[in-house]
């Protein structure tokens, strides 16, 4: 598959907070050569300061930098309203530490190191997501399926599609998260589940009954990833 262009007219900005210069070097190259333009740090108080006055449209942060951790440098930021979205690289994928970046505000993680084909879907679904924020969609056809976002009806082939009020809830709020990764405790929140304990599985059922209903699968280019622990993402293949 070719890698989608960015017209340098509209190149997105990213800083990116790395303290290993080899592996900062190598991301750098790649990412620039799909036209993003990077701001590379390798120290957090280099990072804030430059953010507290520099407007960026995505931030790409490590985790562990010798002076600050990229989640302080993300909370400072979060408490002055200069943070854009961030994406966290991680060392891995421990569900503790995936948990924390998530509700310390990242808006998504990605294992290092990554694959870039797969770091630039993720920003560029991040990208969506916020710019659906400032300019909230109204309909979308993604692949076989039509979303009304004004009206709450999905058609699958045309034909509108006999959805629960829970079921629809979900799946609108799963459509408009499309490639981030929404937590279970988000999803519990939309479902009015306070005692997860006792109703760990209502989530699930209906997950599996929107796979079924609207075919979310890898033969209509759709991929319904469950988390363990964590949550669920939603992506369109073709968005990659």
């Amino acid at each position: 598959m070719s890698t989608p262009a960015i017209s340098p007219e509209s190149a997105v900005h990213i800083v990116f907070l790395e303290d290993d210069l080899d592996f900062a070097a190598n991301i750098c190259r790649e990412l620039e050569a799909r036209h993003y333009k990077v701001t590379h740090f390798t120290t957090g108080q280099a990072c804030l300061s430059h953010l507290v006055d520099h407007d960026h449209d995505v931030c790409l942060f490590d985790w562990n930098v010798p002076d600050m951790a990229g989640t302080e440098v993300m909370r400072l930021l979060k408490k002055i309203n200069r943070m854009p979205p961030v994406i966290f690289m991680t060392g891995n994928d421990a569900e503790d530490d995936v948990a924390q970046v998530l509700m310390a505000g990242a808006d998504d993680y990605i294992i290092k190191p990554p694959v870039i084909s797969v770091l630039h879907a993720r920003i560029q679904a991040l990208l969506r997501r916020f710019r659906q924020r400032e300019q909230p969609l109204q309909k979308e056809e993604i692949g076989h399926l039509g979303i009304d976002y004004n009206n709450k009806v999905i058609l699958r082939n045309g034909r509108p599609v006999a959805l629960t009020g829970t079921e629809a809830i979900l799946a609108f709020d799963l459509f408009m998260q499309r490639g981030r990764v929404v937590t279970r405790q988000h999803l519990y929140g939309l479902l009015g589940i306070e005692d997860v304990a006792v109703d760990t599985r209502r989530l699930d059922v209906h997950i599996s009954h929107l796979r079924s209903k609207l075919a979310l699968n890898a033969a209509n280019g759709w991929k319904l990833t469950s988390i363990y622990q964590r949550g669920y993402r939603l992506e369109f293949l073709e968005d990659t």
